[in-house]
């Protein structure tokens, strides 16, 4: 894994085994910030929520008829579950509030999403169960002395700003990309010529052999899968897509899908295949 030289690009690169790089947009302080201060309304809303039906609870105890047992047990006991139920909950709606967010909605709260920012794995894959309750976990720490100081402190002085929940868990806070959809990779202008020297390309004849059906690919289906290579080469498309292209071609093709992992090589062979029925 390799950073960005320049700290001001707040830019985090990766270097997959298929010598391809992703480079991922760091979330600065500024964004988080609206997105924690997003978060904290909304559980501030929960807590005080929570608070409000406490008092009517104690109070309806409180009104109750003076017997001094309900259903055998004395009032003071009720009172006593109720205040270690809330108790409880506060704890939860404080730290299960970013734990259940960020695992059912792929790294993002509310606050996150609302500016376009997740928690993913350091390796740029989504980060799972685990990593997201090792960084909330580490949050009551991060949070000392009070306001997030000791995490902001943390972020300001290392490159990803990252917190101390981040060193934890091994995750990193990035920018979200815009969506992107495979028929918006295609060129205004396509040409039914893949390339402009296909005479120089020697034949193949494995290759042709492992895609027999190669001459199902369309013109536009080269150009296709050609700009998503090259925009995959800038890191700026994310694996998913590459996968999803990898097999609707691979699906054309009757040809058995590729791993995940081998996406991008798959696509390159088949590139390699419909040059040569081009020449």
């Amino acid at each position: 894994m390799n950073q960005s030289p320049n700290f001001l690009d707040q830019e985090y690169a990766i270097d997959t085994p298929e010598n391809v790089t992703f480079a991922h947009e760091v979330a600065g302080i500024g964004n988080r910030f609206i997105a924690a201060l997003t978060d904290s309304v909304i559980i501030l809303g929960a807590l005080l929520l929570l608070n409000l039906i406490l008092a009517v609870g104690l109070s309806v105890l409180d009104n109750m008829n003076p017997v001094p047992e309900v259903e055998n047990m004395p009032i003071d006991w009720i009172e006593g579950l109720i205040i270690a139920a809330y108790a409880l909950l506060n704890f939860l709606i404080f730290w299960g509030y970013y734990v259940l967010f960020e695992y059912l909605w792929n790294g993002q709260t509310p606050g996150k999403r609302l500016v376009n920012i997740r928690v993913v794995r350091m390796d740029g894959n989504p980060a799972g169960i685990t990593e997201v309750m090792v960084r909330n976990l580490v949050r009551i720490v991060d949070f000392l002395p009070s306001g997030y100081g000791l995490g902001l402190l943390t972020m300001f002085f290392n490159r990803q700003a990252r917190r101390l929940g981040d060193f934890a868990a091994g995750t990193l806070v990035i920018k979200e990309r815009a969506d992107v959809h495979l028929h918006s990779l295609l060129p205004a202008d396509n040409s039914d010529q893949p390339t402009a020297h296909n005479e120089d390309i020697p034949v193949d004849e494995a290759l042709l052999l492992r895609y027999v059906n190669i001459r199902r690919l369309t013109s536009q289906d080269y150009e296709l899968i050609r700009e998503t290579l090259h925009r995959e080469q800038r890191g700026a498309l994310s694996k998913d897509l590459i996968l999803r292209l990898a097999l609707t071609i691979s699906a054309k093709l009757e040809v058995e899908p590729p791993l995940p992992a081998a996406s991008a090589h798959f696509l390159g062979e088949v590139l390699r295949a419909y040059r040569q029925i081009r020449r």
